[in-house]
C-alpha cells in the first residue's frame, strides 16, 4: 500500500483578508490572484473558512510576478486596512501595554493558521518574537515580511509611537534592495538566520496602548476563546462532505449542485478536493457507506428505505452500489449485523 502524504496544513480565510485589502489599496485587482489558487470571492465571506497554506503562499508568489513588486509582503503588511487583520488588530489596539498586545499575537495564531506557531520569549534585556511553521520551519520571504511588517505596524498605531525594534531577523537571503525595509523597520536587519522574528527591547514592552478598552478586550478573548475551542470542519472536504449530508435526499445529487450551494465553482471544487487527496465522488460513496450500514443494522428499516435514505432512487442501483463497496449484498450485511465489521475506507 502505498503512503499517503502528510496532509498540508490550513490558513482560515482571516489570513487572506490583508493580502486581499492589500493588494487592492495598492491599487491590484485582487480576483485573479484569488481564481489562480482556485478561490471563490464567496469563501471570504466566512473568517473559519479554510484554504491550503499554500493557496496563500502562491497567491504572494503570483502577486509578486504580476505587479513586479519584490516586496509585496512588506507593502501589503504597510498598506492593508488595519480592520482587515480582524479581532488581531483590534485586541491589540485595545490591550493596556505593547506586551499584552504581542501575547495576543502568541494566543490567537490558531485562529489564522492550525499548525504554525507564534512565540514571544524573554532573555535578559531582550524579548524574541517569532513565527514557526509546523517542525519550527520558516514561512517563504513574502509571508515573513508580510507578517513581521504587520506587526510592527499595528504595534504603532496601538502605541501611537513609531518605535522601532532592536533587531529584524529573517530566514531568508538579503534582497538586492534594502532601502524600503531600512524605511519601514528602522531597525539592523539581518538575513538568512534560519528564523523570522523581532528582537525587542524588554522595556519596550511596558509601553502603554493609547486605545486600552477592557470592556471590549474581555469580549475579544471571550470570541477567540470560543472559537478557538469549538470543533470547526478544517478541511475542505468536512466542509464538503456537510453538504452533501443535506443534500443526499434531493433528486439528481451532483457535483455541479454542490459547488453551487458551496458557492465555488465546479473546478474549485475539484481541485480543492484532490488537494486533500479525495474526490467528490470518495465522499459520496463513502457517505452513502455509512448511512446504508447505520440503517441496515436497524431490522426496523427496510432495505428500500434505506436506498432511499442512502440517497438511491432505484433499489437495483443501490444493490450494485453496496455490493461494489462491500463485498456482499445488504441483505447478507443485515445477517451480520449482530457482529458488524470494522468500518470500512472506500479508495
Amino acid at each position: 500500500m502505498t503512503a499517503m502524504r502528510p496532509r498540508e496544513p490550513r490558513l482560515t480565510v482571516r489570513a487572506l483578508r490583508p493580502l486581499m485589502s492589500g493588494l487592492s489599496t495598492l491599487g491590484y485587482d485582487p480576483a485573479p490572484f484569488l481564481q489562480a489558487q482556485g478561490i471563490a470571492d464567496a469563501m471570504l465571506l466566512d473568517p473559519d473558512a479554510t484554504v491550503p497554506m499554500s493557496a496563500c503562499v502562491g497567491l504572494l508568489a503570483d502577486g509578486v510576478r504580476a505587479t513586479g513588486d519584490d516586496n509585496l509582503g512588506l507593502h501589503v503588511a504597510e498598506h492593508a486596512e488595519l480592520g482587515s487583520f480582524d479581532v488581531h488588530f483590534y485586541a491589540m489596539v485595545s490591550s493596556p501595554t505593547l506586551g499584552a498586545a504581542f501575547e495576543r499575537v502568541c494566543r490567537y495564531q490558531r485562529l489564522i493558521h492550525e499548525t504554525s506557531e507564534v512565540r514571544l520569549e524573554t532573555s535578559g534585556d531582550r524579548t524574541v518574537l517569532s513565527h514557526r511553521l509546523s517542525g519550527g520551519l520558516p514561512a517563504p520571504r513574502q509571508t515573513a515580511e508580510l507578517l513581521l511588517g504587520s506587526w510592527v505596524r499595528a504595534g504603532r498605531v496601538a502605541t501611537r509611537t513609531r518605535w522601532s525594534p532592536a533587531e529584524v531577523r529573517f530566514a531568508h537571503p538579503e534582497p538586492r534592495d534594502l532601502r524600503q525595509h531600512e524605511r519601514f523597520f528602522g531597525a539592523p536587519l539581518r538575513f538568512a538566520t534560519g528564523e523570522n522574528a523581532l528582537v525587542l527591547p524588554v522595556a519596550l514592552l511596558d509601553l502603554p496602548c493609547r486605545r486600552t478598552d477592557l470592556s471590549l478586550l474581555s469580549l475579544l478573548d471571550g470570541y477567540a476563546a470560543d472559537r478557538l475551542g469549538k470543533p470547526r470542519a478544517a478541511t475542505f472536504a468536512a466542509r464538503v462532505r456537510a453538504a452533501l449530508t443535506e443534500e443526499l435526499q434531493a433528486e439528481n445529487v451532483t457535483a455541479h449542485r454542490l459547488a453551487a450551494r458551496l458557492g465555488v465553482s465546479l473546478r474549485t471544487l475539484h481541485r480543492s478536493l484532490a488537494a486533500e487527496e479525495t474526490s467528490y465522488r470518495q465522499l459520496l460513496d463513502q457517505l452513502r457507506l455509512d448511512i446504508a450500514e447505520r440503517h441496515l443494522m436497524d431490522d426496523r428499516v427496510s432495505v428500500t428505505e434505506v436506498a432511499f435514505l442512502a440517497g438511491f432512487s432505484e433499489l437495483s442501483a443501490f444493490y450494485r452500489a453496496f455490493k461494489r463497496w462491500t463485498g456482499c449484498t445488504p441483505a447478507a450485511f443485515r445477517a451480520r449485523a449482530r457482529t458488524p465489521p470494522p468500518s470500512r475506507s472506500l479508495t
